[in-house]
């Protein structure tokens, strides 16, 4: 047992940090499938995704807006 201490994340949080937040979850919560998303310095968008179809990733992408529009509650 550790004496650690794991703050949730926050809108604060660089983009390392929120990487090695996810990298976290996703072996405590057994994540199969992940979508990242985000912006490069030129303001290009920057996508990523573990074995998504298209669709699996539009799915999951659909998800995550709805879950922004209600305040972060599914």
């Amino acid at each position: 047992m550790t004496n650690l201490i794991r703050f949730p994340p926050t809108t604060t949080m660089t983009a390392q940090q929120a990487m090695e937040s996810a990298l976290i979850d996703a072996e405590s919560n057994h994540l199969r499938d992940v979508l990242i998303c985000g912006y490069d310095e030129n303001g290009s968008l920057y996508i990523r995704s573990s074995r998504l179809t298209c669709a699996e990733a539009f799915f999951l992408a659909s998800k995550a807006a709805l879950w922004a529009q209600s305040g972060g509650v599914l």
